[in-house]
């Protein structure tokens, strides 16, 4: 019983940083990513996107698009099959796009249940 914690500096444009946190390596399907975003970041880039994948356990995809002010989280294995899990959650209007951003990502039993901005939780999109 391993954990897992890793940690990407500036993977795409506009990603300051990413950190992948699995508490056992043999549960893959329970932990937690979070994605922190460049200042203004929102307002130069659409869509944005963040993804830990290794092949062919895991991945998780996150796709912010701030023009339509939702996110889009897709979790499963990396073996070409439909993600296990699909959720997507709205932006609030009053979220501060020109400063650096964090969307963390929880998920249980190869499930995404939540997605915090800046430590409060997400609606999901109806």
């Amino acid at each position: 019983m391993a954990e897992v914690l890793s940690r990407e500096d500036k993977s795409l444009p506009g990603i300051d940083y990413s950190e992948i946190h699995i508490p056992d390596d043999n549960n893959l399907g329970e932990g937690s990513f979070l994605t922190v975003l460049d200042p203004k970041a929102m307002s130069k880039i659409n869509p944005l996107m963040s993804s830990i994948v290794n092949k062919p356990v895991f991945q998780l995809i996150l796709v912010i698009n701030a023009a339509e002010d939702a996110v889009t989280v897709l979790l499963g294995q990396a073996d070409n099959s439909p993600a296990q899990s699909r959720k997507v959650y709205t932006i609030p209007q009053d979220a501060d796009r020109e400063k650096s951003l964090q969307f963390k990502t929880i998920f249980k039993n190869w499930e995404v249940i939540a997605l915090e901005l800046d430590g409060k939780a997400l609606q999901e999109a109806v």
